[in-house]
């Protein structure tokens, strides 16, 4: 069967206003499906959204349903090592009533600024591997690493906010959150270092503390009712 005909296949069965790659499409010769995409691109098969990102118009009573942004920011949050990060994320995570213009993601991909349809993206390298699963672990410490940036809410709140969500941890997720957040600052590390060992998750702590410069401070800003631990871990 030619690749042409994989690609007719392949697009025969996608369903309409679901968008694809090229990489979707099992071949080696990636020129040739990117060919006949275009040629089918002019024939109004399938529809151009940017670089390398194609769909099936999809039509309603009124004419083409025009692509929904969801399925534009599933198609880049379902690649590898890909996340929401930013002003969205804490929007969902509670901890801003703020709306962003522009959607943050992390991602192994160039750091750049893109405007597909009504969407704004701004890509941010990512610090890490992590597995999907983990997101919120990550988003937790992104929320900790921009408790001064996040609009409506204070650095207690955020503390808070990570406190409340680690009780409800597993250990095994415990040792992740402590993995990932060895490539934080050194800031971070003290903050998720005092929080825990006030959960009793002592060793976790200690791998953390031992990182840590021991003349070194944090400027944070938060009250020992919080975080009464904060002097040991130089957090003032």
């Amino acid at each position: 069967m030619s690749v042409a005909q994989d690609v007719r296949d392949f697009i025969e069965k996608m369903d309409n206003g679901k968008l694809f790659s090229y990489n979707d499409i099992q071949s080696e010769k990636k020129s040739v499906v990117a060919i006949e995409l275009s040629r089918l691109s002019k024939k109004g098969i399938v529809k151009r959204l940017s670089k390398g990102k194609y769909y099936k118009p999809k039509k309603g009573y009124f004419g083409e349903i025009p692509i929904s942004d969801n399925e534009v920011l599933k198609s880049y949050l379902n690649m590898p090592n890909t996340y929401i990060t930013g002003l969205k994320a804490f929007n969902e995570m509670g901890l801003t009533t703020q709306v962003p213009k522009v959607i943050t993601i992390a991602s192994d991909m160039q750091p750049r600024r893109v405007k597909i349809k009504n969407l704004e993206i701004q890509f941010v390298p990512i610090k890490q591997k992590i597995d999907k699963k983990d997101i919120p672990l990550v988003r937790l410490l992104d929320a900790l690493e921009n408790m001064n940036k996040i609009p409506d809410t204070k650095v207690e709140n955020v503390i808070l906010y990570a406190k409340n969500s680690m009780m409800k941890l597993s250990k095994k997720e415990i040792n992740k959150l402590t993995e990932y957040t060895l490539k934080y600052r050194p800031k971070i590390k003290a903050i998720l270092g005092a929080l825990l060992e006030l959960l009793g998750w002592d060793e976790e702590a200690q791998q953390l503390q031992d990182t840590l410069n021991p003349l070194s401070s944090y400027k944070v800003g938060i009250s020992e009712d919080l975080l009464p631990n904060k002097k040991r871990w130089k957090i003032i």
